[in-house]
């Protein structure tokens, strides 16, 4: 994985599990980067193109 720093703090961020919200629905245990000192929390792309992607057409076609 790249390294990624934080866009706040310039913190290096750490990979591991981040949340995310969508459509009111938050959703636990996503794979992403999150910063140690400020808490700032970005999923990674592969996570987005894949399991987002796919979950959102799943509630979007309900």
């Amino acid at each position: 994985m790249a390294q990624w720093y934080c866009f706040k703090c310039k913190e290096k961020m750490e990979e591991g599990e981040v949340s995310f919200k969508y459509k009111d629905l938050v959703i636990p245990g996503a794979v992403g980067v999150k910063c140690p000192k400020c808490d700032a929390q970005y999923l990674l792309e592969e996570f987005v193109l894949t399991q987002v992607t796919e979950g959102e057409k799943m509630l979007e076609s309900k």
